[in-house]
Parts: structure tokens; C-alpha cells; sequence
């Protein structure tokens, strides 16, 4: 039932779901919503080197693709696999995932949230059969409806949690592929505060645990948008220096803020990211 709405919602034609948003942004009522006033947070954070009226600009147009990418999200859930890859046109070092795959020591996939997790995944999914994290949706019919669809063509998805990650280490130890968004903040005990846009921000070290116990591959998959309107996922095989004591902690943060920086719009900067600050420092969005 839930797949038949969204497939009648994707019937909408992108270019006019993206003209009927240009009139909504010209209204200016996004103005008013806290995703749009904790995106001009987080962007300010980022970028202190951009003046007021850029990080509006950066803020309107980081709004614009979120809700954008609302529709990817809701036009995979409504269609087959070759109609959502097909929205994909180009995949950079797609060569990556079938020889790290094929070396049989298991993979971690590790996404941002950059344009559609779920087209994301699915793609994935469609790919190599993946045991994958997810936080649990509130309302309990969208919740298993989501479940459902991550788990087409004999995937696997387990909520995070302690028991979850109990599920992908021991899929990773039978050589198998997992996967993850690594960029949310983790529950407390979870995570230590390392640097993110030069601010300590509270940040799961659960691929460089798992790297560490088990050797096995990472690879960064995240999708970006273009100026001419085509989508285009990018597969990056990450530094060894991810197995490095030494090394690791700075490394995933860094790579994420690398990732971001190739097109900051494409990024769901509304979530909360440096919401668990570390003392003296304070919540910075408490005037939200």
C-alpha cells in the first residue's frame, strides 16, 4: 500500500516538483523553519570566512536540495531498482566495489548523508547483498515499510544500537559487506570528541574499530548533484592509514568535511551535528 502512494507521489515529474519549490523559496516562509535556522548554524561553523549574505545564499540553496532529495528518497521507495539507479547518470571508480569485494575480507561502506540515503543504499544493495545500520523512523507503519525496503535482494538492516553493531561485526568476520552512515552523532559512550570544521564535536570511531579488528576494506560511497541536474555517485577507497593507531582518529572526519567541501549544498546540514558539545563550549543552537 505504502510503495503504491509513493510510486503515485514520484508520478510528480522532477522538473515540476523543483519549479513548484522555487516558488515556495520565493515566498521565503523556509525562513521561518528550524532546519533552515540550524543549517545557517552549522554553515556559519563550517565556513567563518563567509560573510552573512553567502551563508544565506549556501543555507537557502542547502534547504532547497534537502527537500529535493526528500523526492529521491520517495521515488526509490516507490520504484524497482533499475528505475532508481537509472537516476544515477555517472558512478566514479565504480571498478572499486566488485575488486575490494571479490578480495573475500569483507568491506565497510561508509556513506554521509549527501543527497538520498536511501537511493544510496538501494544502489549498494543492488550491488553486493550488505548488513546495514539505521535509526529507527517513530512512526511504526513507515518504520517497517523502510525496514522492508532495505532489506529487497536479501540484505540485511539492524537498528543502531549495541545489538546492532554486534550484527555487523559478526557479518564483517564472515567476510561480508556492511554498511553505514558515519557521520550522525553517536549515543553517549558511543563516540569521543574529535575535531569536525575545527570544532570538537562528538563522532563515532565505529569504522575505525571495526577496521582495526578486522582488516577489512573501507570504502566512502556519497552522491553529489550537478549544475546541468544529473546525479553522480562517487566510490572512494579510504587511506590505509584508517589500520594506523596513530593515525585514524582525525582521518574519518577529515575525509567527511573533504567530501562536503566538493558541493556543501548536496549536505543535510539541518541535522543537529554539534549538538553534544564538549564543556566549556555551549549548545549552539540553543536560540533555535
Amino acid at each position: 500500500m505504502m510503495k503504491a502512494l509513493f510510486y503515485i507521489i514520484s508520478l510528480f515529474p522532477k522538473p515540476f516538483f523543483v519549479n513548484l519549490l522555487d516558488i515556495y523559496l520565493y515566498t521565503r516562509i523556509y525562513r521561518l523553519f528550524s532546519s533552515f535556522k540550524i543549517t545557517k548554524v552549522n554553515l556559519q561553523i563550517a565556513y567563518p570566512e563567509l560573510n552573512q549574505k553567502d551563508i544565506h545564499l549556501l543555507s537557502k540553496l542547502s534547504i532547497k536540495e534537502s527537500i529535493i532529495s526528500g523526492y529521491e528518497t520517495i521515488y526509490t521507495w516507490g520504484r524497482q531498482d533499475y528505475e532508481t539507479n537509472s537516476k544515477i547518470f555517472r558512478i566514479e571508480n565504480n571498478f572499486l566495489l566488485n575488486k575490494l569485494y571479490k578480495k573475500n575480507n569483507g568491506l565497510i561502506a561508509v556513506a554521509i548523508h549527501n543527497r538520498s540515503v536511501d537511493m544510496l543504499l538501494r544502489w549498494i544493495n543492488s550491488k553486493v547483498y550488505t548488513v546495514s545500520l539505521y535509526k529507527k523512523i517513530k512512526n511504526k507503519s513507515l518504520e517497517k515499510f523502510v525496514k522492508n525496503d532495505r532489506e529487497l535482494n536479501g540484505s540485511k538492516s539492524v537498528e543502531t544500537s549495541i545489538a546492532g553493531v554486534r550484527e555487523i561485526l559478526k557479518a564483517l568476520n564472515k567476510k561480508q559487506a556492511i554498511c553505514f552512515a558515519a557521520d550522525q552523532v553517536p549515543k553517549r559512550g558511543l563516540g569521543e570528541y574529535i575535531k569536525f570544521y575545527n570544532r570538537d564535536a562528538y563522532t563515532t570511531t565505529l569504522v575505525q574499530s571495526l577496521a582495526l579488528k578486522t582488516k577489512a576494506p573501507v570504502l566512502y560511497f556519497y552522491i553529489n548533484s550537478n549544475k546541468n541536474n544529473f546525479l553522480s555517485l562517487t566510490l572512494e577507497h579510504c587511506s590505509d592509514d584508517i589500520y594506523d593507531d596513530s593515525k585514524h582518529q582525525l582521518l574519518l572526519n577529515n575525509d567527511i568535511e573533504r567530501m562536503i567541501n566538493k558541493r556543501p549544498i548536496d549536505y543535510s546540514w539541518e541535522y543537529k551535528r554539534f549538538k553534544r558539545s564538549r564543556p566549556p563550549a555551549t549548545d549552539p543552537y540553543l536560540s533555535i
